[in-house]
């Protein structure tokens, strides 16, 4: 026991020993670091796609390299960075040229950029006016009410457009910003959603003015509503004397939401059959046409389900006058003065 303690001691006073004379030394490595633009005029904006890293090489203790590496790749922006000032930059292209000025790492003091010997780096960049435009939200959102209800209008979004700002030509070119793939089921009431907007396919360098939009949604639930006795009318050129519809009542059964059927009174319904269709469409009975006044906020194409009318047609009648002639007449005074 004595000589296994004694072997695991000097085993750690090496490392020990090792690990204290490796810190002694510098050691040079390669690694990407961050790049970021700084101080760029408020009239200007990047037009091309500047890297987002580059691999340069750098001189330091290995432990500070360990540590800067570990954090870099960890997603720190802030651990290191290849800074490029753009203050005097001017419209077109332009080339900067990277040295060890530009590289910056507060944490780490005794961390120094090396500079190749056999090549210049630099980064290209392209800068354009710098523009603002709405442009328009594409929803990729599905809704989808529960079973017995529905949904009464088309989804609203709030808003409808988010203002990007930057490059000119790059923000001419975007047509539209569609939200996440999404779907909300089994909806019963009214709701409102946030929805993050998708910019995996964004032009780099291009600002929007919000990352999230709101989407409004309505649903009721399936009713049914009767109106007994509404008049059907007989419109166009004829002898009202001589022409009418039998029946010219039916009653009328509306299904949609619940809400949409509480806000109509027979005062909404009005039915009508036009008296040339009869001799257009050569038929005896026709259903009547439903026009239906709903309120201005109120979508129709949404909010209501089926309109049946019972019966479901009506039929034209002619009235036959029969007139008495004149010879009629005359032969009946004949007869009564004949012996």
């Amino acid at each position: 026991m004595k000589h296994i303690a004694l072997k695991i001691t000097a085993f750690i006073f090496g490392i020990a020993l090792w690990l204290y004379v490796v810190s002694l030394n510098t050691f040079k490595v390669e690694i990407d670091v961050p790049v970021r633009l700084v101080r760029l005029p408020e009239m200007l904006a990047i037009a091309s796609k500047p890297p987002r890293s580059m691999n340069v090489t750098l001189e330091g203790e290995p432990f500070d390299l360990m540590r800067l590496r570990s954090r870099i790749k960890g997603g720190d922006t802030t651990t290191a960075a290849i800074i490029i000032d753009l203050q005097d930059a001017e419209l077109g292209a332009t080339r900067k040229l990277i040295g060890a000025q530009n590289f910056s790492a507060p944490g780490f003091p005794n961390i120094k950029f090396i500079e190749p010997d056999n090549q210049r780096l630099f980064v290209d960049l392209d800068l354009d006016t710098r523009i603002e435009r709405n442009v328009p939200i594409h929803s990729m959102v599905t809704f989808d009410a529960a079973t017995g209800y529905l949904q009464t209008d088309f989804p609203k979004l709030e808003p409808d457009f988010i203002t990007v700002s930057g490059a000119r030509n790059v923000i001419t070119r975007i047509i539209e910003i569609p939200t996440d793939t999404l779907v909300f089921d089994s909806l019963k009431n009214d709701a409102k959603f946030t929805v993050p907007l998708d910019f995996s396919q964004f032009p780099a360098h291009v600002s929007p003015a919000d990352s999230v939009i709101n989407i409004s949604v309505k649903v009721q639930k399936i009713a049914k509503k009767s109106f007994p006795d509404i008049p059907v009318q007989l419109i166009g050129m004829f002898d009202k004397k001589t022409f009418e519809l039998k029946p010219n009542k039916v009653s009328v059964e509306i299904t949609g939401g619940d809400r949409t059927l509480d806000s109509i009174s027979k005062g909404n319904l009005e039915l009508f059959v036009e008296f040339n269709r009869f001799q257009i469409e050569d038929v005896d009975s026709l259903a009547p046409t439903v026009k239906l006044t709903l309120r201005a906020n109120v979508n129709r194409e949404k909010s209501i389900k089926a309109i049946q009318l019972s019966p479901d047609k009506v039929s034209l009648y002619e009235n036959k006058i029969i007139v008495p002639t004149v010879v009629d007449s005359l032969d009946e005074d004949v007869e009564e003065k004949l012996p």
